[in-house]
């Protein structure tokens, strides 16, 4: 997909059309993490991890977000 110019997979879009549906930032660092404690017995401790792009991203949320 081309999704432009500055679109990742770990930030909101901001232009049309994507704006309204392609919100990957708001999905893994809100509903993701909410879907996964209601399916698994967690203890509510949490770390990040990535590898390369994933990485990048695990550092970005984790950034943006101190003490989640």
């Amino acid at each position: 997909y081309d999704f432009g110019s500055g679109a990742g997979f770990y930030v909101n879009a901001t232009q049309q059309p994507w704006a309204p549906h392609y919100r990957m930032y708001d999905y893994v660092v809100k509903e993701l993490p909410q879907l996964v404690e209601n399916e698994l017995p967690l203890n509510g401790e949490r770390s990040v991890s990535g590898h390369s792009m994933g990485g990048h991203g695990a550092l970005i949320a984790a950034l943006k977000n101190p003490g989640y």
